[in-house]
């Protein structure tokens, strides 16, 4: 079996070109050659839907079909960081610095090819102040400001799952109580944020009534707090200036949570007044029976398509020309508009991953798997194809040769669907994509 060498500048992975592809292709063992499949089929589904090749006899073209493709699997997270944030070891996760070495190896490549790039990015999180997408997000953001590259990504499926809680305004020297419905959870972990310069101290009742008592919010204060009853563990961490924006982040991560209603007593002992917000998992990491008794459905994007500098994508349902209740909503915690534009995401048609072993069936489009996948990732997906084809009139056909992620998110506004409401707006960002509205705008027909 052959093995992929390791890119250049790269201290793991493997490498497989185009060549190493097409052999592949033609093999009759083709795991020998490019040892590597998608398995959850999630890449294969969105890069179809973006630049897939147009397949007649299946009534089937992606977005931008001649668009070449530059496709990183991305390693999961070592179980280190899984048992770090409670993520059960059967969830795909995938860490942020390896993401990060992706778009860096998606960046070299298409410096190398001398080609725009454009980042799809699918995935997210609720992890961080929902404010500039964290590390990440600032790491898209400066490649996204190359000529020649575009950053797009998805807003995620969480508006409508309970996992966000927004304070009203909590007085000098008054505390107030949230409640949080559990499931059966090995466990998660909670995010609080307060705008500096406040400070929240936590206090923790269980479903029994078993109070943790006030604890202290100082500079890399720790708590482990274990309840009797309930037999569960809550590990508080205070992050008094945290990174992305400077302000307070307290961490309580719960292990072998007890199912019942919970409640997180918040303090605010400074002498002004303020607000604070807080965020359960994204839904891929925990039960549908965990979530805030008195959530807010706003403020729901997911990092790293809170950086300002993105592209950030929601959906919508075309087909009504309707909001979806799941896909998350703006701002972010400062204000800043997000989304930027929303695209088609209900029952979007693409290719599914499958394996053909019979030689005699890989020229048999007939055999290819198709379906229809919902959600923020496919509707990015159609984004990232209509970023494509503007990159290609801009930078190829050198209409606009300075073209980068800000411009191509100004372009898409400009062409944006009028859906009737006031824009901007928290669910839709400033309307739906119409990259044909983006030509019409430029010849002064709106």
């Amino acid at each position: 079996m052959k093995s992929g060498r390791i890119p250049d500048g790269f201290l793991f992975g493997a490498e497989y070109l185009r060549s190493n592809i097409n052999e592949a292709l033609m093999s009759d063992n083709p795991k020998n050659i490019v040892p590597s499949v998608d398995t959850n089929g999630h890449g294969t589904f969105l890069a179809g839907v973006a630049c897939g090749n147009k397949i007649d006899e299946r009534n089937f073209s992606g977005v931008a079909p001649l668009a070449d493709v530059c496709v990183v699997k991305c390693r999961e997270a070592k179980d280190g960081l899984k048992r770090y944030f409670r993520i059960g070891g059967d969830k795909v996760v995938y860490g942020e610095q390896d993401i990060m070495l992706g778009i860096k190896y998606l960046w070299q490549t298409a410096v190398k090819a001398e080609k725009p790039l454009i980042i799809c990015f699918g995935i997210g999180t609720n992890i961080g102040g929902h404010e500039r997408g964290g590390c990440l997000g600032e790491y898209l953001e400066s490649r996204g400001n190359y000529s020649g590259v575009c950053a797009v990504a998805a807003c995620g499926n969480e508006a409508n799952a309970g996992h966000h809680y927004r304070s009203g305004l909590l007085r000098s020297g008054q505390d107030v109580e949230v409640e949080l419905r559990t499931g059966s959870d090995d466990g998660f972990t909670i995010e609080l944020w307060g705008d500096a310069p406040n400070l929240y101290a936590i206090g923790i009742i269980s479903p029994s009534g078993e109070y943790s008592g006030k604890t202290t919010a100082k500079l890399g204060e720790q708590h482990r707090i274990r309840f009797v009853l309930e037999k569960t563990v809550v590990d508080i961490d205070y992050l008094i200036t945290a990174y992305e924006s400077g302000d307070e982040c307290v961490r309580l991560r719960f292990s072998s949570v007890e199912p019942g209603l919970w409640k997180i007593r918040v303090f605010n002992d400074n002498r002004g007044d303020g607000f604070f917000d807080m965020w359960l998992p994204i839904k891929n990491f925990i039960t549908d029976e965990t979530y805030f008794l008195e959530s807010d459905p706003d403020v729901t994007i997911c990092n790293p398509a809170n950086n300002i500098a993105i592209l950030s994508n929601a959906y919508y349902n075309s087909y009504t020309t309707s909001a979806v209740a799941d896909s998350s909503r703006g701002y972010t915690r400062s204000g800043y508009i997000k989304p930027d534009i929303c695209s088609p995401g209900i029952d979007i048609f693409g290719p599914m991953a499958s394996v053909i072993t019979d030689r005699t069936q890989k020229g048999d489009v007939s055999l290819a798997r198709y379906g229809y996948m919902s959600g923020s990732s496919a509707a990015t997906a159609i984004t990232a194809g209509a970023a494509a084809l503007l990159m290609e009139w801009g930078i190829i056909r050198k209409n606009d040769i300075t073209m980068d992620t800000v411009s191509v998110k100004k372009y898409l506004i400009r062409g944006t669907i009028n859906t009737g409401v006031e824009v901007p707006n928290r669910i839709c960002g400033y309307g739906g994509i119409d990259l044909y509205g983006v030509f019409q705008a430029m010849r002064g027909r709106i």
